[in-house]
């Protein structure tokens, strides 16, 4: 992949109403929005795709037009020609872009049970929250959740099966960011993640 400032980029914005009328590219993707039944889905979908579009024609040199999207036997979007990856969560779409396999995830900031530990924790990730406080509990887990999804969507491992997932052991970068009043977690997994940009996109 050629991008313009030659190094992984991640992108975000806010979800916002728009006219999704507007035919994506490529059909195919267009026709999955619309036949989705959430109208919520529905728009981030449109939106995270839009931003896709825009991160291609405005950091890369590709013709986002020109390029071969299909759909992987695990239902994941992907490109001969670049690696991306798509996340939407509550009022936030973030797309990451690079030239060798990448994935990104983002949640919003909420608190998260002690209960959710036992179904995304491995032994050693366990162990350390033995002792730890309440607050501190959550956005570990939280933190947790978003690595381990980055992680899956960069295709290392075949399933999202978190409890056999060391977090520790794939190179990941958390940015905690603010849309409105809500503060988002983001998580890129990438060999250089720790260079990564991280641009905030006010229109798409």
């Amino acid at each position: 992949m050629s991008l313009v400032k030659a190094k992984a980029i991640v992108l975000y914005a806010p979800v916002v109403d728009t006219d999704i009328s507007v035919p994506l590219y490529p059909d195919k993707r267009y026709s999955e929005v619309l036949g989705c039944k959430n109208s919520k889905t529905k728009i981030e979908k449109y939106l995270v795709w839009r931003l896709l579009e825009f991160g291609v024609k405005n950091y890369t040199t590709f013709n986002f037009d020109n390029l071969q999207f299909t759909k992987n036997a695990n239902g994941k979007w992907v490109c001969p020609d670049l690696y991306f990856s798509l996340s939407h969560a509550d009022g936030m779409v973030c797309v990451a872009l690079s030239d060798t396999p990448i994935g990104v995830d983002a949640e919003p900031v909420r608190e998260i049970r002690r209960e959710l530990g036992g179904r995304i924790m491995t032994d050693k990730e366990l162990s350390l929250t033995k002792d730890m406080p309440k607050e501190d509990l959550s956005e570990y887990l939280l933190s947790l959740w978003v690595k381990k999804e980055s992680i899956f969507k960069t295709g290392d491992v075949s399933a999202l099966m978190p409890r056999s997932i060391e977090a520790q052991e794939h190179p990941t970068s958390l940015r905690r960011v603010t849309l409105g009043t809500q503060e988002y977690l983001i998580s890129v997994c990438h060999t250089r993640a720790h260079e990564i940009e991280f641009k905030y996109v006010e229109e798409i």
